[in-house]
């Protein structure tokens, strides 16, 4: 392996880090995660230095502490050697973690779109974020993180479905 393709392969990881920071944010993370170190599989990996993409493809898992993230196909695009924008289809695409409080966080989609210029995270098609005492689901779901909004739509036909649970009783 050449210098140049370790520097590319490196960054390839970064970005990843970078995105899975992404879905950290959305969902108040576990602290320390951040810091493990990340194992990423698939049955094949692609980098195409003239469009600047590396692509996982087939069985992609990324494990990151307590994130798991699961998808047919992960394609991130670098320009001038950095992070532009991550793509993800796996029907659906998967990812879990756990928050401070040991609680899992589910969320899927049938792809995602992440856009590291503008920070916007897209959950595209059947969407659905569980949370602790909350669960959205909606055909799309659009996670700022610079500021911080959430915003969702049912599509053309669909609704968006927000389920909150009421707070635990005291004993």
């Amino acid at each position: 392996m050449t210098l140049q393709h370790r520097i590319l392969n490196k960054i390839a990881l970064q970005a990843i880090v970078l995105a899975l920071s992404v879905f950290a944010t959305l969902a108040y993370a576990k602290k320390g995660d951040e810091n493990q170190p990340i194992d990423v599989s698939a049955d094949r990996s692609e980098y195409d230095d003239k469009a600047g993409i590396q692509r996982l493809v087939g069985n992609v898992e990324i494990v990151q502490g307590s994130m798991k993230i699961k998808a047919q196909e992960i394609a991130i695009h670098l320009k001038e050697n950095r992070l532009a924008r991550i793509e993800g289809d796996g029907n659906p695409i998967r990812f879990e973690q756990l928050n401070d409080a040991n609680e899992s966080i589910v969320g899927e989609a049938n792809s995602i779109d992440y856009n590291a210029v503008d920070g916007t995270l897209i959950l595209i098609g059947n969407a659905r974020l569980k949370q602790p005492r909350q669960e959205l689901n909606s055909n799309r779901i659009v996670f700022n993180s610079r500021a911080q909004t959430v915003k969702a739509d049912g599509g053309d036909q669909g609704r968006v479905s927000i389920r909150i649970q009421p707070p635990k009783a005291e004993q």
